[in-house]
């Protein structure tokens, strides 16, 4: 299964994480690499590193909060040696369907355009009195 590291400023990949596993239960193969205030950069692409593990070739899908921030330009960074393909502006709806349509078959390249599918992050004016339900309702 394609393994999806969640990068962020602070606590905001962890957030994401855990309230993931709160809607759809315990995701296998879902990191997260928080960078937190006063660490600096390159102690942070130390420990992203590590967590990455030995194997170069096979793809990681990296969900960063932010372009041109230390999350972001880390990933990009390792993209240089790794296989990691790099999505700036996660948020819970799009991760929520990565994480509940990403099985043993999918291909990284399947998951990017997921993530990249504007269905999938639950940006919309809302108003009161529709009767369509978003799409990831569970009901």
């Amino acid at each position: 299964m394609i393994q999806i590291i969640l990068a962020s400023h602070g606590d905001f990949c962890r957030g994401l994480k855990q309230t993931v596993e709160m809607i759809a239960g315990k995701t296998d193969n879902l990191k997260i690499e928080s960078f937190r205030p006063g660490q600096d950069p390159d102690a942070y692409r130390v420990e992203f590193e590590k967590a990455l593990g030995n194997d170069k070739k096979t793809p990681i899908l990296v969900l960063v909060d932010l372009k041109g921030g230390t999350p972001y330009n880390t990933a990009m960074y390792l993209s240089q040696s790794y296989n990691l393909k790099v999505i700036t502006g996660v948020n819970l709806p799009m991760l929520l369907t990565l994480a509940t349509t990403r099985n043993e078959e999918s291909t990284i390249q399947q998951l990017v355009d997921l993530a990249l599918n504007q269905d999938n992050w639950g940006i919309e004016n809302a108003k009161i009195g529709r009767t369509h339900h978003a799409k990831l309702s569970l009901n």
